[in-house]
């Protein structure tokens, strides 16, 4: 048996070749750019402005028995969440305020008793602008009940806000909110009542 030409002409017995070399280096590159690059984009203070919080409200009974979900996000450390739902087709809200109204929000909307419990989960990053952008983006497209949705919606916020969050979060399509919110909400704390 012939040993492979690169390691004929060099006299080695490794077996690597120029062009494996060739390769390898520029795959270290490609990885030093763009690890470079999620570095410089998470230490930019106008989307990132530190640990975050994130929480989904459900409606049991809501969207017959398939249930129906809305979302918030902390801004920053501080005591002020912007927080909303898509309620229907034709039907969205969004609102910023403190963590006590909020609850009081959530416990009125829909009315009394419509939102009975509510998950957290605290994230590493919070890109507060990236998550509002987010909003204003999906609340401006025309609602699908498969693909995009209260619950759809809801998971893209939260993916915005944090990305490290899709290792957590599965894909939300043609999924019951009542059925994701039960088991797909990775990293959550346990259910509250409102």
């Amino acid at each position: 048996m012939r040993p492979h030409r690169a390691t004929a002409r060099r006299g080695k017995a490794s077996g690597i070749g120029r062009n494996t070399i060739r390769r390898l280096s520029s795959l270290t590159a490609a990885v030093a750019v763009v690890v470079g690059g999620v570095t410089l984009a998470a230490a930019d203070p106008a989307t990132a402005v530190g640990a975050g919080r994130v929480c989904m409200f459900n409606a049991t009974e809501g969207a017959w028995i398939a249930g129906h979900v809305g979302w918030a996000f902390r801004v920053g450390g501080a005591d002020d969440w912007i927080y909303g739902a898509t309620e229907d087709p034709s039907h969205n809200w969004q609102k910023e305020s403190n963590w006590k109204t909020m609850l009081d929000t959530f416990r009125a909307q829909g009315g009394k008793g419509y939102y009975d419990t509510y998950r957290c989960r605290n994230t590493g990053h919070s890109s507060v602008t990236a998550a509002k952008d987010e909003v204003k983006s999906a609340y401006s497209r025309p609602y699908d009940a498969g693909t995009d949705n209260c619950l759809t919606r809801s998971v893209e916020f939260f993916l915005a806000y944090d990305s490290d969050l899709w290792n957590d979060l599965p894909l939300s399509s043609y999924t019951g909110p009542n059925w994701y919110y039960d088991n797909d909400l990775g990293g959550f704390e346990g259910k509250v009542n409102l």
